[in-house]
């Protein structure tokens, strides 16, 4: 039988002083204890190329 993956995607806004990437890394923690892995991100801009969000992309096998 085939892996079945589940996946999910954190979302970070852009904030006055930038992204938190310390809340990134505390949920990044947080998931990969429960067996989340980051495969991916995306960081979408407009205008003149400031990112205005950050999207982390996570899978975990599915049992």
């Amino acid at each position: 039988m085939a892996v079945q993956w589940e996946h999910k995607v954190l979302r970070y806004k852009l904030g006055m002083k930038g992204f938190d990437y310390d809340r990134m890394e505390h949920d990044l923690n947080d998931l990969g204890r429960s067996g989340w892995e980051a495969v991916g991100t995306l960081a979408p801009s407009f205008g003149s190329g400031q990112a205005i969000e950050v999207a982390l992309i996570l899978k975990k096998r599915q049992d």
